[in-house]
């Protein structure tokens, strides 16, 4: 019998082996057998390493892929930026949500822990048409323990999840209920998907994945930035209560005033983004950017109101295509994308001299209800865009949603199904319902 290539109850030896993949493909790493080849693109790439380059067989869902050494390995793929520089494609999953399992277990007993530790992660470059196995690794293996500083997010964010499911509201679940860890979907999608039992509710329940978001993966990719500033989220400390405290000296200051006290002002009377960088350096302490937000990928969304509390405009969301929108799934939809993120709102309101002040901030994410609304919203966007892309949903139609255009000037426009060209439009969040999530306060 050969020798052993690496000891699998040693971290650093396979480590050290997963090195060999730095720079390589998996056909060049390895021989593989014939026939592979019809995989291409249909093959999973991790399972593919443990086979054929680690020499393992897949794991138990319990247990680590090297048990002796409690060591789970992920393989996950980037998208080059620029030349050295890359960002995550996608969320990092990480496991099944056990809807049955989780609501008896505790942070330091779950299966999650168990199997997710201690991890290391393969990082290749994703090609759409290039065959998975010929997709080359071009970072090093990086080991990831949960850092001191994100445990408590973490663990909060678990805690989060595992008490919707004990509240039979499984079927709620958001990625924009947590910060770090989502609860990604991981079914088929559409009408059709097979629900889930779950605990303490008669409803089926979607598929569902702990995973870390892809801004958190961007930010190990990165490594910590020097412009970063930290928000100082602890143990004793949420997202919410750190946020508060940076805020409390500016609350009801005009934004004359705030500026004065950071020494940033406009740079003309047109400065778009003004008011967003206000609030960045508020909570990063004078620095660019803020270290926890950037890592939960949290949209920092400013809302001007009138005298009378009502927003001075709808929230818009990033445009759609006529001719990709009508072969959309509802669950592969930027918009739902978008609306399973947190936010956190930055008010101003005018008061009754005129004068905008920044009345409070908030976080919040979209009710399931209202998320069932935008759905429908978006689901008859749809079917219209196949009949008349002229004729979208009005304000008036949906006490959540429309859509209207977003276009540069009258030239900006799109094809549409009926072979004509039709200005760029995008969902927007009614300028009510925006007024009414702040009313509930």
């Amino acid at each position: 019998m050969g020798k052993a290539k690496y000891d699998q109850s040693s971290v650093d030896s396979i480590v050290d082996f997963a090195k060999g993949l730095t720079g390589k493909t998996l056909a060049e790493a390895v021989d593989l057998p014939k026939g592979i080849e019809n995989k291409r693109n249909r093959g999973n790439l991790g399972l593919l390493i443990e086979n054929y380059y680690f020499e393992i067989s897949p794991g138990s869902s319990q247990e680590p892929d090297f048990p002796q050494a409690g060591l789970e390995l992920k393989t996950t793929g980037v998208l080059k930026k620029a030349p050295g520089k890359y960002v995550a494609k996608e969320r990092l999953v990480l496991k099944m949500i056990n809807f049955t399992s989780i609501v008896d277990e505790t942070w330091e007993n779950s299966e999650l822990l168990k199997k997710c530790k201690l991890m290391l992660i393969l990082f290749y470059l994703f090609e759409k048409d290039v065959a998975v196995f010929d997709r080359r690794f071009v970072l090093d293996p990086l080991v990831y323990e949960i850092p001191d500083a994100d445990l408590p997010i973490i663990r909060d964010d678990w805690e989060r999840i595992r008490e919707m499911v004990r509240s039979g509201k499984a079927h709620e679940l958001s990625e924009g209920d947590t910060n770090y860890l989502g609860a990604c979907r991981k079914g088929a999608g559409g009408m059709n998907e097979t629900l889930l039992i779950q605990p303490h509710s008669s409803s089926g329940a979607k598929s569902r994945a702990f995973s870390f978001k892809p801004n958190y993966i961007n930010k190990l990719i990165e490594g910590h930035s020097q412009e970063a500033g930290k928000l100082g989220v602890s143990s004793s400390k949420s997202f919410e209560e750190a946020t508060r405290l940076r805020f409390r000296p500016f609350i009801g200051k005009t934004i004359d005033e705030i500026s004065a006290d950071l020494n940033y002002f406009k740079q003309s009377p047109n400065h778009k983004g003004f008011l967003r960088e206000v609030a960045v350096r508020i909570l990063a302490a004078g620095k660019k950017s803020v270290s926890e937000l950037d890592k939960a990928g949290i949209e920092m969304k400013t809302i001007r109101l009138k005298a009378d509390g009502i927003p001075r405009e709808s929230m818009s969301f990033p445009g759609f295509k006529f001719l990709e929108i009508v072969n959309e799934k509802w669950e592969e939809s930027n918009f739902c994308d978008k609306l399973e993120k947190k936010f956190l709102f930055i008010v101003f309101r005018t008061d009754a001299a005129g004068v905008e002040r920044l009345e409070r901030v908030k976080y919040w994410n979209m009710p399931y209800k209202d998320r069932m609304e935008a759905q429908r919203v978006w689901e008859e966007t749809k079917r219209r865009v196949k009949i008349d892309a002229t004729n979208l949903p009005k304000q008036n139609e949906s006490y959540v949603a429309h859509v209207r255009p977003k276009g540069r000037n009258g030239q900006d426009t799109l094809p549409t199904p009926q072979g004509r060209q039709h200005l760029k439009q995008c969902f927007w969040l009614n300028n009510s319902y925006i007024g009414k999530i702040l009313e509930d306060d």
